[in-house]
């Protein structure tokens, strides 16, 4: 995913904001969630690789 596309998406900027939030006030869990669903979410016209 681009960077231009993360600025574009509302629930990209949402995670990011969260998960920055979350490491201020060391509440690494969430963070960890934040950055876990950034990954899941869609790639904005790509599809996202799969792990095996």
């Amino acid at each position: 995913m681009t960077a231009d596309a993360a600025r574009d998406c509302a629930e990209c900027v949402r995670l990011e904001r969260d998960r920055e939030a979350a490491r201020r006030v060391g509440d690494w869990s969430r963070a960890t969630d934040c950055a876990v669903l950034l990954r899941r979410h869609p790639e904005h016209g790509t599809k996202p690789a799969r792990r095996p």
